[in-house]
């Protein structure tokens, strides 16, 4: 994908910068990584998902970071959600993308939770469905969360997603969560 590009003189990921009403999303880059490693600590952002990304210290999240968030590993694309202020509040990733059956899925931790139940949320899925449907074929959306988790069904319902059915935890844990997805024909 060419949507990953280097600045060879500062090595920051450079790529599409969205923009949402309020909200704005753009690539990770170094300054990003004290409010990502706090965010991914914070038992009560992750309480619905056992498998979270987890570092103890600074320096075992660093390498990560690095690797994932800001080279970007050519499979997971992270962007980092900034209100009005410019103020990073969360992450949003789209992934598993699959050209022959022209789909993404995608993921938002709002890791700030002073912005929780504010809109962001669903305008940062909006906006970055918006951008994921300009590349070529892909035609549908979709996102996996766990059935107990309600703010985040609610966020993709006010995005436009549709809950299409249950599925079981796709990491194997045998706790059901449900399959969202959006069309690319029933976006405006």
């Amino acid at each position: 994908m060419t949507e990953l590009q280097r600045d060879n003189k500062t090595d920051v990921a450079q790529g599409p910068y969205l923009r949402g009403e309020r909200i704005q999303l753009r690539r990770p880059t170094p300054k990003d990584t004290n409010y990502v490693f706090h965010w991914e600590r914070d038992d009560e952002v992750w309480r619905y998902d056992i498998h979270r990304p987890y570092s103890r210290t600074m320096g075992e999240f660093l390498p990560t970071f690095e690797r994932n968030y800001i080279r970007g590993n050519g499979r997971q694309f992270w962007f980092i959600i900034e209100d009005e202020n410019r103020i990073p509040i969360g992450t949003i990733t789209y992934f598993n993308v699959d050209n022959r059956m022209g789909q993404a899925e995608i993921g938002l931790g709002l890791g700030d939770k002073t912005r929780w139940g504010q809109g962001y949320g669903p305008e940062a899925i909006r906006t970055l469905v918006r951008y994921i449907f300009t590349l070529p074929g892909i035609r549908r959306v979709y996102a996996e969360t766990a059935l107990a988790n309600h703010p985040s069904r609610r966020a993709f319902a006010k995005a436009g997603f549709v809950e299409v059915g249950q599925i079981y935890d796709p990491r194997s844990t045998g706790e059901l969560w449900v399959l969202l997805e959006i069309w690319k024909s029933h976006t405006v």
